[in-house]
């Protein structure tokens, strides 16, 4: 499943009532729908988070929760 990116400055657009958009490329928050490709590719926002989303956490590199042990569980 695709993470789903709603984090990113919107701006509203003037013309419209309800409507919103992203501060850096200006394209339409319903256009993006919470998609990090949707974005323009020159956004900056776009950008940092490829860059952070490659830079993340390894594959196997951290244990999950609920496979550390718990020695304070109680049967």
């Amino acid at each position: 499943m695709k993470p789903f990116y709603i984090d990113y400055p919107q701006e509203k657009i003037e013309e419209h009532q309800h409507a919103y958009r992203c501060l850096h490329c200006k394209i339409p928050t319903t256009i993006i729908f919470g998609l990090l490709e949707n974005h323009a590719e020159d956004c900056s926002y776009r950008i940092l988070q490829s860059k952070s989303t490659r830079q993340g956490a390894k594959p196997g590199s951290h244990k999950a929760h609920f496979d550390e042990p718990h020695i304070d569980e109680v049967d």
